[in-house]
């Protein structure tokens, strides 16, 4: 009796959410744009990436806090109970005293240590910068890839689909060939033959776009699997970029060479500051107090200037100094690696995307051709002058051709990601949409 009465809610509800227009719930699309908004606002990398600015600006006031003054307020209170040995008497055995005091103090002179500290921790923060700056390239051009990739098995998978039902067509062409008499038997095996091909290939084709969604929603930041829009031929022409030496001062300066170059300038600092270890330092105090055993309690108050000049620290300072110096080297050789390395990452970059565009070309015209041979194949064929084994030639060359030119068409979109990513530029469509938020907001602010 439960189990009728559920399927009859079960069906009510249905009933509703069709009569509401509601319908089947379908799996929305996610276009290139929505899949930049939504990575470069939740990825975990740029989360890090923000924290560690957090902490350089936190860090930078800490330490442009060192002259600020001090003021501190301290407080006690003690009881005690004098015990007097046996046949002696103490008229008040309880004491209880208080003691409070408040005190400023203000660091006047460190011979250039805060200074420097502060010089170093401002250089730590822009390279902080820089490297969210260079993270949020990475992340988009990661993306966008990932993007073009999926969209790229999405749509090889629709030419094995489209392979495979043209193959299925011909089988049952085939049948009725042979049913009539025109054709031998062996046709219809040479046709199973090319429909079972055709479905294995579809099979690879379905597992790889399943990998290449998996992919990119992880580029994303997403745990659950999505899909993507269709892609579109009829976008503008790439541009072939033939100044690399322009090209090559604009990778020069991408975030990540600049964070290295700010890391170096904030070693530099630190080396300087260590070596002032031993410097003198001068400070001003002054307090107020009150303390006593009875009310109204005593007061004190003073005030002063001290210095203190460390003159033997034993080897503290000299190590202080060779890692600071370690460090610096570091760095700078850090800084002359990844300059090593921007000029053949650019070549590289330059090379795939004039590879791609020259192969979507060719592949172009090899389609054109393949699509007339095809054709001209099935007309023999059903001429009775073609054999099976020509029409599965000029089926296969087919299928081969467009598959090559929508690799082609993809590798060229994403080549053009990569060479943005050794740029250092944001992805087109993300400078879209800051540009049309420029514009809302100063459309509100003109209201």
């Amino acid at each position: 009796m439960k189990k009728m009465l559920t399927k009859i809610l079960t069906g009510f509800l249905l009933l509703a959410r069709v009569a509401a227009g509601g319908g089947p719930a379908v799996e929305e699309t996610w276009t290139l744009e929505r899949c930049l908004q939504f990575g470069l606002d939740q990825h975990p990398q740029l989360k890090i990436a923000r924290s560690s600015v957090e902490s350089e600006k936190a860090r930078l006031l800490q330490t442009g806090a060192a002259f600020d003054p001090r003021i501190d307020f301290r407080a006690s209170w003690s009881h005690s109970k004098l015990e007097a040995a046996r046949g002696r008497s103490i008229a008040d055995a309880t004491t209880d005293s208080t003691s409070e005091a408040i005190s400023a103090s203000k660091l006047l002179y460190d011979s250039g240590q805060t200074r420097l500290q502060k010089k170093a921790a401002a250089a730590s923060l822009s390279a902080a910068n820089s490297r969210f700056a260079a993270t949020l390239t990475e992340l988009a051009a990661d993306i966008k890839a990932s993007f073009f990739r999926a969209q790229q098995a999405n749509a090889l998978l629709q030419v094995r689909q489209e392979t495979l039902e043209g193959y299925e067509r011909h089988l049952e062409k085939v049948e009725s060939f042979v049913e009539v008499g025109t054709r031998a038997p062996f046709d219809i095996t040479r046709a199973q033959v090319d429909v079972a091909n055709a479905r294995v290939e579809l099979i690879s084709a379905r597992s790889n776009l399943k990998v290449a969604l998996a992919n990119l929603s992880r580029a994303i930041g997403l745990d659950t699997a999505i899909v993507v829009a269709s892609y579109d031929e009829t976008k503008p022409p790439l541009n072939i970029y033939d100044d690399k030496e322009r090209l090559l001062h604009e990778a020069m300066n991408r975030p990540d060479v600049r964070a290295s170059q700010e890391q170096v300038r904030a070693a530099d600092y630190r080396v300087s500051e260590a070596k002032l270890n031993r410097s003198p330092s001068l400070s001003a105090s002054a307090d107020y107090r009150w303390s006593g055993t009875a009310t109204p309690l005593d007061r004190q108050w003073g005030m002063g200037v001290s210095m203190s000049w460390p003159v033997l620290d034993g080897a503290v300072t000299r190590a202080q100094i060779q890692s600071a110096r370690s460090s610096f080297e570091s760095s700078v050789a850090g800084l002359e690696n990844i300059k090593l390395s921007v000029g053949a990452e650019l070549e590289n970059s330059l090379t795939r995307l004039t590879d791609a565009l020259e192969r979507l070309q060719a592949t172009t015209v090899l389609v054109q051709q393949a699509s007339e041979s095809m054709h001209l194949a099935e007309g023999r064929y059903d001429a009775g002058l073609g054999s099976p084994l020509e029409i599965t030639d000029a089926r296969v060359e087919f299928a081969r051709a467009r598959g090559n030119h929508v690799v082609a068409f993809f590798d060229s979109l994403i080549a053009q990601a990569e060479l943005d990513r050794v740029l250092g530029r944001l992805p087109a469509e993300c400078r879209i949409q800051e540009m049309d938020a420029a514009d809302r907001e100063s459309g509100e602010t003109d209201k």
